[in-house]
């Protein structure tokens, strides 16, 4: 699976979400350090930052990200 397919899933993930548990603890995600964040969402983030500027998908909402599958 690509990176770009695992960001699809992901945000197809949790659009479709409909606990609020698991919600409300992704909205923490934004709030904690580096160092307290799941190892799998700092790899995540790493390996969105490292990627060239001319490979960068620009969007304004999931939708359209979505529609560019």
């Amino acid at each position: 699976m690509t990176i770009e397919q695992k960001k699809i899933s992901l945000i197809n993930w949790i659009t479709t979400l409909e606990d609020e548990l698991i919600l409300d603890q992704m909205v923490e995600f934004k709030d904690h350090s580096l160092d307290e964040l799941p190892v799998a969402i700092v790899q995540l983030l790493k390996m969105a930052e490292a990627e060239p500027d001319e490979k960068l998908v620009k969007h304004t909402s999931a939708k359209e990200f979505l529609k560019m599958k």
